[in-house]
């Protein structure tokens, strides 16, 4: 293969632009989301528990992905793509997660159920994130932010509720009931730093690194749809001029997602291609051969069939001559 076929072209380049960024945007997201602040100023990392935690997420959910929309990357930026795409999951998942306790398996299991789903057809190889999905991360970082305060404040507890009318009883021995503590954990179970955590600066952190990899995990699809519809349009743009101009207008490009070219090889593509071309020619053929058949009808009656007969009428094609007779102008005159 020459240079010259290796060179991406001016249709190409934008789209793989685009995911270039988007993986740029994931990766510092995911670079955020791993820091932390501790009691002195200083930058520590999360530890690797979460991000070992938020990796299996990925893999499981990467492989039903993959098995049920049956499509892998076709070439370097594609698999670029997934590869970023999987680090992205992984950094959100490892972000949100709470750091230990009993609900860190309830959120791993709705997080299994929900993002291991996948719309029939899906626009870019590697692991997909929906919008109910990033619903549920936004709430699940809320409550590890929630649960990283409490901590930070040396309460122990997701939450301390009092009970009514004890608190205004004199009675020391009434003090361990007064209040329910709903959800205690251990401060080794937030991986605090020696020091302490600096919340407020954590939070900027945290809440950064989620928006950027959010983000770039949304942008990655566009951007991936993208690209899909410039390799379609690179391999229709081989055809000559003419047979290019018309295979778009019968496959045009806001359906090529719908009809299932995104994602196939190049020959599987060029096949898909003639079979859909030949299956709308065969349509259309038989729409005109109806189309002239109303010509011969007298307009239609009624106001809603009126105006449909009306706008058929319009298109009619010319009537066919007579037998030796030229309906060509100027053939009269001879």
């Amino acid at each position: 293969m020459t240079g010259d076929a290796q060179r991406p072209t001016a249709s190409t380049a934008p789209a793989a632009f685009q995911l270039a960024l988007a993986c740029v945007t994931i990766a510092a997201g995911g670079v955020l989301l791993g820091l932390q602040v501790d009691g002195t100023g200083a930058w520590v990392g999360t530890g690797y528990a979460s991000l070992g935690t938020g990796a299996l997420v990925a893999v499981v959910t990467s492989l039903l992905q993959a098995v049920r929309a049956g499509r892998v990357p076709r070439d370097l930026v594609s698999a670029l793509s997934a590869v970023a795409g999987f680090c992205g999951l992984a950094f959100v998942v490892a972000g949100v997660l709470a750091p230990g306790g009993p609900w860190m398996f309830f959120e791993l299991f709705v997080l299994f159920w929900l993002l291991a789903r996948r719309r029939t057809r899906s626009d870019a190889s590697g692991p997909e994130v929906t919008g109910p999905s990033l619903f549920l991360l936004t709430l699940m970082l809320l409550f590890r932010l929630w649960v990283t305060y409490q901590g930070s404040e040396h309460r122990w507890q997701v939450m301390s509720i009092p009970l009514p009318g004890l608190g205004a009883l004199p009675l020391p021995f009434l003090e361990p009931i007064r209040r329910v503590d709903l959800g205690s954990f251990r401060p080794e179970e937030l991986g605090f730093p020696p020091t302490g955590l600096d919340f407020p600066l954590t939070l900027v952190l945290w809440a950064a690194g989620f928006a950027l990899c959010a983000s770039g995990l949304w942008w990655r699809v566009n951007a991936a749809r993208e690209h899909e519809n410039d390799r379609i349009q690179a391999v229709i743009e081989t055809l000559p001029p003419l047979l290019a101009n018309l295979v778009q207008k019968l496959l045009p490009e806001e359906h090529w997602e719908g009809l299932g070219l995104h994602g196939l090889g190049e020959r599987p593509l060029q096949k898909r291609i003639e079979g859909l071309v030949r299956e709308r020619l065969a349509a259309a053929g038989e729409f005109h051969t109806a189309l002239r058949s109303l010509g011969a009808l007298p307009p239609a009656s009624g106001a809603f069939a009126g105006e449909i007969d009306g706008a058929l009428r319009t298109y009619l094609p010319p009537a066919l001559p007579p037998p030796g007779v030229s309906n060509r102008p100027g053939d009269d005159l001879q």
